[in-house]
């Protein structure tokens, strides 16, 4: 079971925005823990690397789903095999975004898509889902933030990339 900061809240409250899951103008919920992929980027270190978990019983299939970051910008970090963030970095703050799809390897072969589909959405505000079906019990987004400092000559948004992909 896993261990939750938050459970069943509707925003995830950071420095400079909010974090939330909707569908139109309707709020969905979702619970906060910390992401297990938790080290240091070199020396550099946060404790606000949390995942935020959807119960898909909370969704409806073939719906369009956004995890959106409130103040939007959000653009392209980096990706890996199957996950991609994206970021932003407003005053002397970082944040982003990371997903993790589980049809990667769909795109490459005829076979057909199962759980749950996501994109980065248009507006640079943050991912769309739709769940496909009901074969996986949660879709998790991966969030962050970072105070960037002056003393240190570093992309801030690389080392929230490392920590979302």
């Amino acid at each position: 079971m896993e261990e939750y900061i938050y459970t069943d809240i509707t925003e995830l409250v950071c420095p400079i925005g909010t974090f939330s899951v909707c569908h139109n103008n309707t709020k969905i919920p979702f619970s906060v823990r910390k992401n297990s992929y938790n080290v240091p980027y070199f020396d550099i270190t946060t404790d606000t690397n949390y995942a935020l978990d959807i119960n898909t019983d909370l969704l409806e299939k073939n719906k369009q789903y956004n995890i959106i970051f409130s103040e939007g910008g959000l653009h392209f970090c980096g990706s890996d095999e199957y996950t991609e963030s994206i970021t932003v970095t407003i005053g002397n703050w970082s944040v982003g975004i990371g997903s993790y799809d589980i049809n990667e390897k769909c795109y490459y072969t005829n076979e057909p898509h199962k759980g749950y589909d996501v994109w980065k959405n248009e507006n640079g505000y943050g991912f769309s889902f739709i769940l496909l079906d009901r074969s996986v019990e949660k879709i998790t987004f991966l969030v962050a933030w970072i105070e960037n400092s002056a003393e240190k000559d570093i992309d801030y948004e690389v080392a929230l990339d490392f920590w979302l992909t």
